[in-house]
């Protein structure tokens, strides 16, 4: 599987993530990113039909709880994140393939390193199997 290179799909915030940095320079480094009006706007049909498409894994960068820009947007994602693990795991498919980070970044400095971080685990997870 050392050939492997996982298709990583990454949504960000736009209030709480990247809102700063030179966007275009930004989505040349990271394949796959989405800026999105807020992380509540994820919802579980995007994140499987990202799925079906091939990603073999989901990131999802919220603010931090108390500072949603829509007052409990990224809460409301986080709690669909869990809930989509759930029903990951009982379809054969690790959790571990979708995440959410709850934080600020208005320069865009940490998406990429958090990018490559779940990169990695995917890598280590091998290819989605998909039934």
């Amino acid at each position: 599987m050392s050939d492997f290179e996982p298709k990583l799909v990454c949504f960000s915030c736009r209030f709480g993530w990247g809102y700063l940095a030179d966007q275009h320079a930004l989505s040349a480094q990271i394949k796959n990113w989405i800026p999105i009006i807020c992380s509540g706007k994820v919802d579980a049909i995007q994140v499987l039909d990202a799925f079906k498409h091939g990603a073999d894994g989901v990131l999802i960068l919220g603010c931090p709880a108390g500072e949603c820009h829509y007052q409990d947007g990224n809460e409301e994602s986080k709690k669909r994140v869990l809930l989509l693990q759930k029903l990951l795991d009982a379809c054969g498919i690790e959790p571990a393939r979708v995440r959410m980070e709850m934080s600020l970044d208005p320069e865009g400095k940490k998406i990429p390193g958090l990018v490559k971080n779940m990169t990695e685990t995917i890598r280590k997870l091998g290819p989605v199997k998909m039934s």
